[in-house]
């Protein structure tokens, strides 16, 4: 470090009590800190933009999905030929909706830690189906990672059942996977499930394997169905 020679400076320093070294280094300091280096200044700028780059593809995905379910939802309303009248899914449920239904109508439900670390998922899709007048029946849960869609539960409550409406959710599940061009579906049932396999097999879902002891209440196989989309 070189120390200041100009006797105008000596003087000064002189009468503040420093010496010529104490202000050189008195003056870098100041100057790293309004001044920083270029490449500080780049780093700093690179890491600013890409959270705030992040930021904003995190928010502009959740508005599409907002506002792509909303048209959806409302579309299936309008299109439904289900005979009860007014039919509809609801399709940014919470929670405690959906663990509530998954409660009444499975062995095994989910519990609402499970449901919220789920729908912070974008590939993840929770809907209920709802009556007017009656309120929520039947519930449908998925994933879609292109080009397949893997059904992840499918219930209706005990006194809805055998009323079309588990046919009704697979039938509007097929309209949308279709429109977002997927190719397959498919899905896990239990073995022992002979409805819900009969069921599964005349809408043209075929058994491609068995996944032995996969279920643990009831214990029991998984037969491993698949439908290829038109």
């Amino acid at each position: 470090m070189t120390a200041i020679k100009s006797p105008f400076v000596m003087a000064w320093l002189n009468a503040r009590g420093m010496k010529s070294d104490e202000l050189t280094l008195e003056l870098i300091i100041k100057k790293r800190l309004c001044c920083p280096h270029p490449l500080t200044i780049r780093l700093r700028s690179s890491f600013i933009g890409t959270i705030i780059k992040h930021v904003f593809i995190l928010n502009l995905l959740l508005v599409y999905k907002l506002f792509f379910m909303k048209i959806v939802e409302e579309a299936m309303s309008l299109s439904s030929e289900y005979p009860i009248l007014g039919i509809r899914f609801c399709l940014l449920p919470s929670t405690k909706e959906m663990m509530r239904m998954d409660s009444i109508c499975f062995n095994s439900p989910w519990n609402e830690q499970d449901y919220r670390e789920m729908q912070e998922q974008p590939s993840f899709n929770n809907w209920l189906l709802e009556i007017p007048a009656v309120g929520q029946v039947g519930m449908l849960v998925f994933q879609s990672v292109p080009p397949e869609l893997e059904i992840l539960r499918l219930g209706v409550l005990p006194s809805w059942r055998r009323n079309g409406l588990a046919v009704f959710m697979l039938e509007q599940l097929e309209i949308q996977a279709e429109s977002d061009s997927l190719e397959t579906l498919w899905l896990e049932v239990h073995a022992a499930n002979k409805t819900a396999t009969s069921l599964y097999c005349r809408l043209g879902y075929k058994e491609i394997s068995i996944r032995k002891n996969y279920f643990r209440n009831p214990l029991g196989d998984a037969l491993l169905l698949k439908k290829i989309l038109n």
